[in-house]
């Protein structure tokens, strides 16, 4: 009887446990891992650094203050903040395919 009782125990562990693994991988299926990827669905492909790196090459003699991704809405954008010979300047890279703008 008492062997009944602990082989019942292990089944309905396993079942318990089997359940919550099946739970997580629905959810994992259903939620992919959102790395890079922007409210609108759009991708960034561009890493701030492949930012920096862009800016660095484009504007010699200037110190970056800060890179932030910008995705309001329209597409992908870093504003690369610079300070140019005691000036504070903005650029802008695309982080979809690394177009400059100012």
């Amino acid at each position: 009887m008492r062997n009944v009782r602990i082989l019942v125990f292990v089944l309905m562990c396993m079942g318990i446990s089997g359940i919550a693994t099946a739970d997580f991988m629905r959810v994992a299926e259903r939620n992919p891992p959102m790395k890079n990827i922007l409210p609108g669905g759009q991708k960034v492909r561009v890493s701030n650094r492949q930012a920096a790196a862009k800016v660095k090459r484009n504007y010699p003699g200037s110190k970056i203050i800060s890179i932030k991704l910008i995705h309001s809405g329209g597409p992908p954008v870093y504003r690369v903040r610079l300070l140019t010979n005691g000036v504070v300047d903005h650029v802008f890279v695309d982080g979809i395919n690394g177009d400059l703008f100012e």
